[in-house]
């Protein structure tokens, strides 16, 4: 009788290990490193947030909570959304309130996706939706948006759909997220509205990733939820608006049949989100819902002297018109991968950026840097890296 285990399960083995930790594995430890990989804010929670968790805590509300969510948050959050982006919400029972916008993006795709159905997303990409697409079973259908300056279009869509189509895949959903993480690309209203028309046309689920919707630097953000209710799940959270990143509390919203389906599953997964983090979150969007605006305006001037400095020292970087990533090219003499530019910079000048390659193969040529981090870090980040450049001229 043999004592060997059986194997582990062929759907986990089938998804990859995530880039990002695959670049850090390389860098591997430096010390005094300057982190302008990561989209963490350095800004505080706000007061009466931070106050309303000490108080849920105090007052012992250590018990289960509603599995959709308390009720005066997801009315918070419902009222927030119709006034910001006038989404139109019908009511608390079309929110679902998740550990995080990630946790979200799970339920979504496993509500929706059966075995080997394909989901479009649009690249570069947040690293997350490749993995997560596989693990509900189905399986990624690239849309590069490189030569297209990193924009989505309804032609490119169509283009990536009869593509798939002709291979024998059933695209059964899109994944979009503006701003755009990595590249700060966002959409007006006419442009959503002319892909909202292609979606509706071949008959798409759209899971619209709005996370960034309060870093919008050029314009008013628009949500696709809006235009599109009844084929739009909507993702998005208080990481990047509230900066609360470690409060790990997100919204999935919808309505209909899928709701129902990632009731089940949020059911299964985590049973509910804690209580004291819920009343935080209807403190932060009821007494503080403006936290996104006091903040975008020191993100803008972040990215622009970030972009500016990286176009004096031969990079090829614009201002973003949202989220608080710049998306740049490296010098030519650096070649066509920036991969190893990243991975000596991290090691040798103490600066660490994510190359390209973490969010598309045909993003190599490009960096990621984040400029959520202190202004004392990023000054400081800007001057090592031009020291190290000169040394290399």
């Amino acid at each position: 009788m043999s004592n060997e285990l059986n194997p582990l399960s062929r759907l986990v083995a089938s998804i990859p290990h995530d880039p990002m930790l695959d670049f850090l594995d390389k860098v591997g430890p430096v010390k005094n490193l300057i982190d302008l990989g990561f989209g963490d804010p350095d800004f505080a929670v706000g007061q009466t947030t931070k106050e309303a968790f000490k108080q849920s805590i105090d007052a012992d509300h250590s018990h289960y909570a509603d599995g959709q969510g308390i009720l005066p948050l997801r009315q918070a959050a419902c009222h927030f959304y119709n006034d910001k982006y006038a989404c139109d919400i019908q009511g608390p029972d079309d929110i679902l309130v998740t550990v995080g916008a990630a946790e979200s993006i799970n339920l979504a795709l496993m509500a929706i996706v059966n075995p080997h159905d394909g989901v479009m997303i649009v690249e570069p990409e947040y690293s997350q939706y490749s993995n997560s697409v596989l693990l509900a079973g189905g399986q990624k259908v690239p849309v590069d948006t490189a030569a297209n300056n990193f924009k989505l279009t309804p032609e490119l869509i169509q283009q990536t759909y009869d593509q798939a189509i002709a291979q024998g895949i059933k695209v059964i959903a899109i994944i979009v997220n503006y701003p755009n993480n990595p590249t700060g690309v966002s959409y007006s209203l006419d442009e959503l509205t002319a892909l909202a028309h292609v979606f509706e046309k071949l008959n798409l689920w759209v899971l619209s990733d709005e996370i960034y919707a309060e870093q919008t630097f050029k314009g008013s953000h628009h949500s696709l939820y809006a235009i599109i209710p009844e084929r739009t799940i909507l993702i998005t959270g208080l990481s990047k608006s509230h900066s609360m990143t470690g409060y790990r509390l997100g919204f999935v919203i919808a309505h209909g049949a899928v709701m129902t389906a990632m009731r089940k599953i949020q059911d299964t997964l985590v049973t509910c989100v804690a209580t004291p983090i819920q009343e935080a979150a209807a403190a932060a969007l009821t007494l503080d819902p403006d936290a996104g605006i006091k903040t975008r305006s020191r993100y803008l001037t972040r990215v622009s002297k970030v972009a500016h400095a990286l176009t004096d020292l031969g990079f090829q970087a614009d201002i973003p018109t949202g989220a608080f990533y710049v998306w740049a090219k490296i010098p030519d003499k650096f070649g066509d991968d920036a991969f190893p530019f990243c991975v000596e910079l991290a090691q040798k000048a103490g600066v660490q950026i994510f190359p390209g390659s973490i969010f598309s193969d045909t993003a190599k040529a490009y960096v990621r840097i984040s400029c959520a981090g202190a202004d004392q870090d990023l000054d400081t980040a800007i001057s090592r890296l031009s020291a190290y450049l000169k040394k290399l001229a």
